[in-house]
């Protein structure tokens, strides 16, 4: 790809405005994790992404619950085509509701998915029961 016809492009996805809001989608999952070390919630269903499209997500909101000492990791994994992608997100301690920890993560994000949309929760203790809520939004675009 040329150099002007990458800027072009570039600048397309930047300034998508009306179109980018008639694209636009939001979804989030709230689930109840069970003792272990990790746990998966799968969005794929749920954004739905059509034939001839791909998810841009933009934003990614998640809150987490563990007993009191404990943490969590949490991971978005997705595809383009063949290609897989994990990001890790920064989750931060929020104070403590019920004998819990309740960290937090909201991230501004660009983000480029052909498929999958699956967050993973890592957490240190395979032994307790915790909660996880998560959403995301985002558009889809012409590939």
């Amino acid at each position: 790809m040329k150099k002007r016809e990458k800027k072009e492009k570039e600048a397309s996805i930047l300034q998508c405005g009306e179109s980018c809001a008639a694209n636009a989608f939001h979804t989030s999952r709230s689930f109840d994790l069970v003792p272990a070390m990790s746990g998966t919630i799968d969005l794929t269903d749920s954004v739905n992404i059509p034939d001839g499209k791909r998810a841009v997500i933009e934003l990614v909101t998640a809150t987490i619950r563990v007993p009191n000492g404990e943490t969590a990791h949490l991971r978005l994994s997705t595809n383009l085509g063949m290609h897989p992608s994990n990001l890790d997100f920064v989750l931060t301690p929020q104070g403590k509701i019920n004998d819990q920890e309740v960290l937090v993560a909201t991230h501004a994000v660009r983000v480029y998915s052909d498929h999958d949309v699956m967050f993973h929760v890592e957490r240190d203790n395979p032994e307790t029961k915790g909660h996880a809520a998560i959403g995301i939004s985002g558009y889809f675009v012409n590939v």
